[in-house]
């Protein structure tokens, strides 16, 4: 690879962001896992090399890639987590070999995983790093029966070809083993290998002879039966629970008592699709394991996630939320690196349900953007913020303003309007804007966050750090404060080359005179390491999760309509 490129003669050590990057092996990508699209940085081709754009553009067909055995895929990883979303993310990791197009090379991928409305995994951000070429004995003697979710899908398709046109039913059972991780823990990995491979051999015994068996995911067993009828998938899942359950399993660490959890999927009656099969029974396993069932969870139409009724019903919930006052803020703080004296808060955009709880913000932003509704719901937020920051005259806000409402000319002039109204408030507010919304259109954003600027608010980047954004557009924009990408930051503590990376960039800041928030703090070695480089503020689970503001903010805001 290129050695990064220098700039400035002030300081020789500063190089431009997606040089350094690449340098060093890592690429950042974001994950629509509903909709299965993944969005790279613009270092891609030059980390991954002349992986075919068809396969980078889906998190499945890079699933792919993964050479069986050799660790668990990005997928794989996120859905066998055992974490739980509470606002700010899950974290994920895994270490896998991928085949890049003929280069076989070893890969650590890392980063946060964001629930949808169901509280399954529906957004991620991370960061893909190569580490070193895969000698060709590392792979030899990799486990014939471990398959990726890839592969997985191939197969039940191929299935589906075979038993379908015949009319016979086939059934896709996902099978688990309960409390890996504290298996995991009593047991040490060796003692859990076996626990999985006596669980393996368990199932292996009571298959009929036309039945497929493949482990795939850790602890994760997919089962085709094929000319299996809907009345009897609660039998056939009961034979493989007791198998498993009939006696402790015997381990050089001890014994061992193993559980088995089971989702099912059944074709033709759900789906014709492999992938929609494996993924409604993913999903039906997901609340066996909820509710710790010991009978199998048979998925229903609606939870294959097909066809258009959960979007529409959102667009609904949405709109009813605008015009009923359901439009929330959480707070989430932002402290000093030095003190921890309170700086600011972040709003985040919070949405009632008619039926209770809340609207998820990684699923509802995506899907507003797409149905045109954000810049209402942008609109809402600022009005909101400004209310607040009108009332408590101590109270510092930054609100994150969309790509796409920022290419509206009616934002820009609400929030200047707003402004007028309200000019020591607005001094006391911070506009988001991500680094990816300054690449389109330099000039242009340069333009709109100046005008933002001379009204008084400051002017934050956020996720900043995956490459997109020159030195020379940073120098043009009227930048307040550079928000470090959190999937770099998670990593300090593992990875030297992220501690050079995320040094680099807080020297970037200093020589553009900007403060720098580091997000995604989650424990004191992380806090001290970015304090004693000169990071501004720091934000994250350590320093405090959102919380809801208080509701009467709103009583004053009329509701919006939304056009048409």
């Amino acid at each position: 690879m290129s050695a990064p490129s220098l700039f400035g003669s002030r300081d020789e050590r500063i190089v431009e962001p997606r040089s350094l990057l690449s340098s060093i092996g890592e690429v950042a990508y974001s994950w629509d896992i509903g909709a299965d699209t993944l969005s790279w940085g613009p270092n891609a081709a030059e980390v991954l090399g002349p992986v075919p754009a068809a396969v980078l553009q889906r998190g499945l067909s890079f699933a792919g890639l993964v050479e069986p055995g050799s660790g668990r895929s990005r997928y794989d990883a996120i859905f066998s987590s055992g974490g739980h979303d509470f606002g700010d993310g899950a974290v994920y990791r895994t270490r896998y070999a991928a085949d890049l197009a003929g280069r076989k090379m070893w890969i650590e991928d890392a980063g946060r995983w964001f629930a949808g409305i169901d509280g399954r995994p529906s957004r991620a951000r991370g960061v893909l790093r190569l580490e070193r070429a895969v000698r060709p004995e590392e792979l030899s003697a990799t486990d014939t029966d471990l398959c990726d979710r890839h592969v997985l899908v191939e197969r039940v398709d191929e299935a589906l070809a075979e038993h379908l046109p015949a009319e016979r039913t086939v059934v896709v059972l996902i099978a688990a083993i309960g409390e890996l991780a504290r298996l995991n823990g009593d047991f040490g990995h060796e003692g859990t290998e076996e626990i999985i491979e006596e669980v393996r051999q368990r199932l292996h015994s009571v298959m009929r002879r036309r039945d497929q068996l493949m482990h795939y995911s850790g602890n994760r067993f997919a089962i085709l039966l094929s000319g299996c009828p809907a009345n009897q998938i609660e039998a056939a899942a009961q034979r493989f629970i007791k198998a498993v359950a009939r006696s402790a399993v015997e381990t050089s660490r001890g014994i061992a008592l193993a559980r088995l959890r089971v989702g099912a999927a059944i074709a033709p009656d759900l789906s014709r699709h492999g992938s929609v099969l494996v993924k409604a029974a993913e999903n039906a396993l997901a609340g066996a394991e909820a509710a710790g069932l010991d009978n199998a969870v048979i998925a229903r139409r609606s939870a294959a996630g097909e066809a258009g009724g959960a979007a529409p019903r959102l667009d609904l919930e949405a709109v009813a939320a605008l015009n009923e006052r359901k439009v929330r803020l959480a707070f989430q703080p932002v402290v000093a690196a030095k003190g921890r004296a309170l700086a600011f808060n972040e709003a985040l955009l919070r949405v009632e349900r008619p039926q209770g709880g809340f609207l998820a913000a990684a699923e509802l932003v995506p899907l507003l953007e797409r149905r045109g509704l954000v810049n209402l719901f942008d609109h809402r937020v600022l009005e909101l913020a400004m209310a607040h920051l009108t009332e408590r005259q101590d109270a510092v806000l930054s609100i994150n303003v969309s790509p796409r409402t920022l290419a509206e000319a009616d934002w820009i002039d609400g929030f200047e309007a707003s402004a007028r109204a309200n000019p020591i408030a607005v001094k006391r507010l911070i506009v988001e804007v991500t680094e990816t919304a300054t690449i389109e259109d330099p000039g242009r954003m340069a333009k709109l966050l100046t005008r933002i600027k001379q009204r008084g608010a400051r002017v934050a980047i956020d996720d900043f750090g995956a490459g997109h954004t020159s030195l020379r557009h940073l120098r043009a924009f009227p930048i307040d404060i550079l928000k470090l990408d959190g999937a770099f930051t998670q990593n300090l503590r593992r990875s030297t080359d992220d501690r050079f990376f995320v040094r680099t960039l807080l020297e970037l800041a200093h020589h553009l005179g900007v403060e720098t928030v580091a997000e995604w703090v989650d424990d004191e070695l992380q806090a001290s390491m970015l304090c004693d480089w000169g990071v501004t503020y720091l934000q994250g689970h350590l320093i405090g999760k959102a919380e809801l503001a208080e509701p009467d903010l709103q009583e004053n805001n009329p509701p919006l309509r939304a056009a048409g």
